[in-house]
């Protein structure tokens, strides 16, 4: 009998991917990313420098929910084991509108085994903002907040953006 490994099919980046926002509605990152998916090694993505977001979401396989003013949730960036970026959004949660911060933080979304995060970003749509969809509308959209994070893996919840 094995002992119990509980890094037995660990799904993680084995990078920092220094991901930040790319010019109007790309991304980028400053390093490759090797990462582990179920226990086996992926293919590893290449830096990426103002590169195409995905269109649709990874979890769902539909276009992105978008966010209107008072609004923010999470994108979560990973790599499948082609090697190939891809991106899910969590569920959409409403902003103070007078301080335009999260009344409750937003939560991950359901993450498919077929995904490892190496990122994700906080997307805050403030009062001032209007209608905004991920990958469709520029980062630098009037009241729009994003907030980037690098992971090995997706900690238990996002850190609050603002």
């Amino acid at each position: 009998m094995q002992p119990n490994n509980l890094n037995n099919g660990g799904t993680m980046a084995l990078a920092k991917a220094g991901l930040t926002a790319g010019t109007t509605t790309t991304y980028t990152t400053t390093a490759a990313i090797p990462t582990i998916l179920a226990g086996a090694y992926s293919t590893e993505l290449a830096a990426q420098t103002n590169a195409a977001t995905p269109t649709t979401d990874h979890t769902t396989g539909n276009a992105f929910n978008a966010l209107a003013k008072s609004e923010g949730c999470v994108f979560v960036y990973g790599i499948i084991a082609a090697g190939t970026i891809v991106v899910s959004q969590g569920a959409i949660n409403s902003l103070d509108t007078d301080a335009n911060t999260f009344i409750i933080d937003p939560p991950f979304p359901s993450i498919p085994d077929t995904m490892a995060p190496f990122g994700y970003v906080i997307v805050e749509n403030g009062s001032t903002g209007s209608a905004w969809t991920y990958g469709a509308d520029n980062w630098t959209a009037t009241g729009v907040i994003d907030t980037y994070t690098d992971c090995a893996f997706l900690p238990d919840r996002p850190q609050q953006a603002t």
